[in-house]
């Protein structure tokens, strides 16, 4: 069986979006995205009060990835078969609630399990915004574009809202901030327009209501088919990498600063830095990829994203790092509308939220091996090698992909406008 094929109206009709869907949309991916920066700054602080081990470290940012990684594909299904809105609701109301449990239960097996409820929130959040882009949205790069830029202003003001809360009231502090952003994107999810019910449909019985809930099989099966798609397959794996540099940056890069004397507010601070380079940057995409094919974008922004991270050891003064962080966030920026809308495209319209939970799956893998290869590779030969080596193991990655696209032109112009 051949690999489903996109839907010609998903990417070219004219109909524009009303901007109330638009903002329910938006503001999903704002709430969802923004508050993984400020858990970047909090969790690991907290964290680091519990544990010096640098393995168990890892494995505190692995277990976020735990949930998501096996019900990725399953509430994208959900989402292909009942709508978002219901599925959101679910899943960002999680999001209000876990943080508060955080300071409640200081333990640091407490931690990682709250840990998993608290990434299967913020996972399906995202998720769920990318969806809609397809579903509501049409699978335009203008709009995903504008959700990349839009999110940023969360970027911009969570980490050092996260800091400052961190060092004026704790642990308790920080968790309030994220519960009182998860509301937030709540409250966009009520914003969803309800899913209409067919009056014709036979209703169905309590047993396959439930049902309808579980994971099937066959969801799972037609996820990975559009592996078969080449440009699909090309863009789930570098989205993967671009998480091995967001799972750094969650993490290990916390904790470098942490060492280097930083404060908690002055780690926030490099949130804007990063917010504006992001927001800047993707608003150049769609006018881009009139001239670049959009796999050669995201190859060449990703990676270099992904050095810039890995490179933090040698930047020894607060003022590079902030320069680093722009870059880094700027070229990810540049990528992300095109990692939603090129898998999209090439999914089909009634395998869009397969498609991106898909992608989900994958960059969860990337989340889980991240941390707890790094903190094995940092109990081996330190730290700061550890850095190097996950920036080398990713180029090789990279540089074969590369290689790929240049003897296969037609698959590199995927995705151009």
């Amino acid at each position: 069986m051949s690999p489903p094929v996109a839907s010609p109206t998903a990417s070219s009709t004219s109909e524009e979006v009303p901007w109330r869907i638009q903002g329910a949309v938006y503001g999903i991916g704002l709430f969802s995205t923004s508050i993984f920066h400020i858990a970047a700054v909090i969790v690991p602080l907290y964290a680091a009060t519990m544990t010096s081990s640098p393995l168990m470290f890892g494995l505190v940012f692995s277990a976020a990835h735990f949930l998501p990684l096996f019900l990725s594909i399953h509430t994208g299904a959900l989402m292909d078969r009942l709508g978002a809105r219901r599925v959101m609701l679910v899943c960002t109301a999680l999001g209000a609630i876990t943080p508060l449990l955080y300071p409640a239960f200081p333990w640091i097996w407490a931690l990682v399990f709250l840990q998993m409820f608290f990434g299967l929130s913020e996972s399906m959040g995202w998720l769920g915004a990318q969806t809609m882009i397809g579903q509501l949205m049409h699978g335009k790069t203008v709009y995903a574009g504008r959700m990349s830029f839009i999110i940023r202003i969360g970027h911009l003001v969570c980490a050092p809202l996260a800091g400052i809360s961190w060092d004026l009231a704790g642990p308790w502090g920080g968790f309030v901030l994220m519960s009182l952003w998860g509301c937030g994107a709540v409250v966009c999810a009520l914003l969803l327009p309800r899913q209409p019910v067919d009056p014709d449909a036979p209703p169905e019985s309590r047993r396959a209501r439930v049902r309808a809930l579980l994971p099937n099989a066959s969801d799972y099966l037609t996820a990975f088919r559009l592996l078969g798609v080449p440009a699909v397959a090309i863009i789930v794996v570098l989205g993967a990498l671009m998480h091995v540099g967001n799972a750094v940056q969650g993490s290990f890069y916390v904790a470098w600063l942490n060492e280097m004397g930083l404060t908690g507010t002055a780690i926030g601070l490099l949130g804007p830095a990063a917010a504006i380079g992001a927001a800047l940057f993707s608003l150049l995409t769609a006018k881009l990829m009139r001239y670049v094919g959009g796999l050669w974008i995201a190859l060449v922004s990703l990676w270099a994203g992904i050095l810039l991270v890995c490179a933090t050891p040698l930047f020894g003064s607060y003022f590079l790092l902030q320069m680093a962080m722009f870059l880094r966030s700027g070229a990810n920026g540049l990528a992300q509308p095109l990692v939603i809308t090129l898998v999209l495209r090439g999914a089909g319209r009634e395998n869009q939220g397969k498609a991106i939970g898909l992608r989900g799956t994958a960059n969860r893998i990337a989340s889980i091996v991240s941390p707890l290869a790094m903190g094995a590779i940092a109990e081996a030969i330190g730290l700061e090698h550890s850095f190097y080596v996950v920036g080398a193991m990713v180029s090789v990655v990279m540089i074969g992909i590369a290689v790929y696209l240049w003897r296969n032109p037609q698959i590199a112009r995927a995705g151009e406008d």
